[in-house]
C-alpha cells in the first residue's frame, strides 16, 4: 500500500499548508511542509489509536490545516522579533574565524543528513549559510584587525546552527565524527565540547572558567 504522503488528499491538504503558511508570511524549505504534515498526521493516527490514512482523511480537515498556518505565523513572527532586537556584539578577528570553522563544521555535518531528513538539513544549511556570509562580510571590510561588529541577526543564525548541531551530535541523531565513545551518561566528546566553546564565542551558553580567549586557542 502506497505511503499516505502520495495519496491526492496529502497533496491537496499540502497545498493549502504551503498558501495559507505564505500568507502568514511563512516561508518553507524545500520538503519541510510535507515533513511537518506529515509529523502531525502521524501524531493524530498515534493519539487516537487509527490508521494514518484515516486521521488525514477523518482529521486533518482543512479547518485544522487553516490553524496549523495561523500558528506557523504566529512563531514566525515571534522569531522574527527575536531576530530584529537581538543586539550585536564585537568578535575578535580569531573568535571570528572561529566561528565561521565552527559554521562550516556543522555543514558537512548537515549535508550528510539530507538523505534522512532534508528539511532539517536544509533548515540548519540555510541558517549556517546567512551566518557565514554575515560574519564574513563584516571581516571582508576589516583591514585594521581590530575586533569586527556582528549584527544581532547574524549572531541568532549562528547560536541556532550551533544549538542544533549539538544537540543532534549528544542525542545521537547526527553521527559525530569522533572517535570516541558516545553515551546519553557520559561526558560529551571533544567536538560537541568544542562546539559549545564556539556557542559562548557568540554570546551563547557559557563555556566554562577555563575557556582561553579566542586568540589563544
Amino acid at each position: 500500500m502506497a505511503h499516505f504522503r502520495n495519496t491526492n488528499l496529502f497533496k491537496e491538504r499540502l497545498a493549502q499548508l504551503e498558501q495559507e503558511a505564505r500568507e502568514q508570511g511563512v516561508v518553507f524549505v524545500p520538503a519541510e511542509a510535507a515533513d511537518l504534515l506529515v509529523d502531525r498526521v502521524t501524531a493524530v493516527a498515534s493519539q487516537l489509536g487509527v490508521t494514518e490514512r484515516t486521521a488525514l482523511q477523518t482529521y486533518i480537515t482543512p479547518q485544522v490545516i487553516a490553524l496549523m498556518a495561523k500558528i506557523l505565523g504566529a512563531h514566525a513572527a515571534t522569531y522574527h522579533e527575536v531576530m530584529t532586537e537581538a543586539e550585536p556584539m564585537a568578535l575578535t578577528v580569531p573568535d571570528a574565524g572561529r566561528v565561521l570553522a565552527a559554521l562550516g563544521m556543522v555543514c558537512k555535518l548537515a549535508t550528510e543528513q539530507i538523505g534522512e531528513a532534508p528539511a532539517d538539513a536544509a533548515g540548519v544549511l540555510t541558517d549556517a549559510a546567512d551566518a557565514i556570509v554575515g560574519i564574513s562580510a563584516q571581516l571582508r571590510t576589516n583591514t585594521s584587525k581590530q575586533p569586527v561588529t556582528v549584527g544581532g541577526t547574524t549572531l541568532v543564525y549562528s547560536r541556532t546552527v550551533l544549538v542544533r548541531a549539538i544537540d543532534a551530535l549528544g542525542s545521537g541523531q547526527w553521527q559525530c565524527p569522533c572517535s570516541e565513545p558516545h553515551s546519553p551518561a557520559g561526558s560529551p566528546c571533544s567536538l560537541i565540547v568544542n562546539l559549545k566553546a564556539d556557542l559562548a564565542v557568540v554570546g551563547g551558553w557559557p563555556a566554562g572558567a577555563d575557556e582561553q580567549p579566542g586568540n589563544e586557542r
